[in-house]
């Protein structure tokens, strides 16, 4: 009889059954219980194997969506992996929503420069400025912002992850830009360095949850 430490598993088909035939004194046939790889007969039928399919099954699908939405941390838990997503999405929607804020207030949200173009002319050259209505381009960013942030959350429910982590992964995003916000202006930011900031925030945190997709 050989010995389970003496089998020799290198050539082994991948998708049947890892477990090893008496009778036949190798590999067997069959294919595995879904969510393991050994079949109802080496194993797969027992409650523990049962419960260790299910928990598999789930980590497949994690996994699966991870990859679908490009988290970037190929080192994290799946799980982890799509809440930091969803962090990183809810703190740049913050963010852009402090800077739309920012523009009602100054009056740039609906209204601004759209063309300008000069002409030349016996008199010289002529300089026209159009300006007119128009939705502001951190607008735009913010409702996109907001309709991934939303898919993002979807997705990882959907995958199983708890809503509650799911929530609490929101809460900290938002408060990660909140103290960001407040922090500039509290270290004694230049109006040029706000400027700077307000253009890389939303960089940096696409590129921390893995960009947009």
């Amino acid at each position: 009889m050989v010995k389970r430490k003496d089998i020799d598993r290198s050539g082994w088909d991948p998708a049947k059954c890892q477990g090893f035939s008496k009778s036949t004194q190798r590999q067997c046939n069959s294919y595995p219980v879904h969510g393991l790889t050994v079949c109802r007969v080496h194993g797969g039928s027992s409650k523990r194997a049962k419960t260790a399919a299910t928990r598999n099954l789930e980590q497949e699908k994690l996994t699966r969506v991870a990859r679908r939405l490009g988290t970037p941390h190929t080192d994290l838990d799946p799980a982890q992996a799509l809440l930091d997503l969803v962090a990183s999405k809810a703190g740049e929607v913050e963010w852009l929503r402090h800077q739309v804020e920012l523009l009602e207030t100054d009056g740039e949200l609906w209204w601004g420069k759209t063309k300008e173009s000069e002409e030349d002319n016996p008199m010289g050259g002529k300089s026209e400025t159009v300006q007119e209505a128009r939705q502001h381009v951190v607008y735009t960013l913010l409702h996109k912002a907001q309709d991934q942030l939303a898919r993002y959350a979807s997705e990882t429910l959907k995958a199983g992850v708890d809503e509650r982590q799911v929530r609490i992964a929101e809460r900290t995003g938002e408060q990660f830009e909140a103290v960001i916000t407040a922090l500039l202006p509290a270290i004694g930011a230049t109006p040029e360095q706000m400027k700077l900031a307000a253009a890389e925030s939303p960089k940096i945190l696409r590129n921390v949850g893995g960009g947009a997709k």
